[in-house]
């Protein structure tokens, strides 16, 4: 009886959330008003609530902050002085020295997705190429970066190859984009970051042609539930500028966040105020999703729809710490898992795209 009353108790939490609208905040760290109009327009046109406001805006506080779900900062090229960052202690040397602004640092503590766009947002702190970090910095640790290698067009001629980044392929690892190959306005894009990421982090999007001086260097990623890109979104295309190209990559990256792709490690509802580690993946995920918990003898997976509705619901042997299950009858959509083991239980969602 314990158990199920904590079964449902977890439910309920979850069901207030999903019947709360997924809300988004643009926050404007650049000096390029078009692309900023781009990204507003695909956030609208997503059909989610958002709202916008300049990165030097005094009520850009924490609490504005945490009023939405998800944060995207949009730093395109400005170059020098970004609102990003916190400066105050950027000439020291230890661990942590450089992070992101106080209150951008509490949201993404909370749990809340962050994405920050753009270009130069390295460069503004490294003008000097490669720099490497180590375990203990911030840009290793939480943005799961382990050295910035250098730019497009400003450091890609070295190798005498091309000058300027002409695609970005999507990586065997993003798992909801339908954006295989990326392109911009212009016949290349210039300042990009090309980064080496941590084995903690996700690669999303990766620099090309093979022929390409940085070819196979990470351009997006991701780390928990921080999403780092230099694709410059506000100015897709190819060749022409492209807002559909815009709407999509925009609209993808939202649904994936509102499907919980982008969390801590640390997961779930734990009676036993012990950290539980539950990961659902592929998410979104099409015909099969896995499931990874801590091994338990007997554990129950039960899947719900956003209107309550139990869809599945397995008792399996957990002791191996994992169950691979089939959702290929399920519609496009948002649902919820529940993962019940010991007196634990932990409950999240994931969304299914066809």
């Amino acid at each position: 009886m314990k158990k199920n009353l904590l079964f449902l108790a977890a439910f309920t939490l979850m069901f207030s959330f999903a019947n709360a609208q997924f809300t988004v905040l643009l926050v404007n760290d650049n000096t390029n008003s078009s692309e900023t109009a781009a990204i507003d327009s695909a956030i609208e046109m997503s059909g989610y609530t958002y709202g916008a406001m300049r990165a030097n805006d005094s009520l850009l506080t924490f609490d504005t902050l945490n009023s939405y779900d998800m944060v995207l900062w949009s730093t395109s090229n400005k170059a020098f002085s970004l609102d990003l960052w916190d400066v105050s202690d950027t000439t020291s040397n230890g661990p942590m020295a450089v992070k992101f602004n106080a209150p951008l640092m509490q949201y993404l503590d909370s749990n809340k997705v962050v994405w920050i766009d753009g270009i130069d947002f390295l460069y503004d702190l490294y003008p000097t190429v490669p720099t490497d970090f180590v375990s203990g910095d911030f840009i290793y640790d939480v943005m799961g970066i382990s050295s910035y290698v250098g730019q497009t067009h400003r450091d890609d001629t070295l190798g005498g190859c091309c000058s300027g980044l002409p695609v970005a392929y999507k990586s065997a690892t993003n798992t909801f984009s339908s954006q295989d190959s990326i392109y911009w306005k212009w016949g290349s894009l210039w300042n990009g970051d090309a980064l080496d990421i941590t084995p903690a982090a996700t690669s999303l999007f990766k620099m090309g042609p093979a022929s390409y001086y940085f070819a196979a260097k990470d351009i997006a990623l991701y780390k928990e539930n921080l999403v780092t890109s230099s694709i410059r979104i506000g100015a897709l295309g190819n060749g022409s500028f492209s807002q559909d190209d815009v709407n999509t990559i925009v609209k993808e990256m939202i649904i994936a966040a509102e499907a919980g792709t982008f969390v801590k490690s640390t997961v779930g509802i734990e009676s036993n105020k012990q950290e539980v580690i539950v990961k659902a993946f592929p998410n979104p995920a099409s015909n099969m999703i896995n499931f990874t918990f801590p091994k338990s003898n007997k554990v129950s997976i039960a899947v719900f729809d956003v209107a309550g509705k139990e869809i599945m619901n397995k008792m399996i042997d957990g002791s191996n710490g994992s169950y691979r299950m089939n959702i290929s009858e399920l519609n496009t959509g948002i649902y919820f898992y529940q993962i019940a083991f010991d007196n634990t239980i932990a409950t999240y969602k994931f969304s299914v795209v066809k």
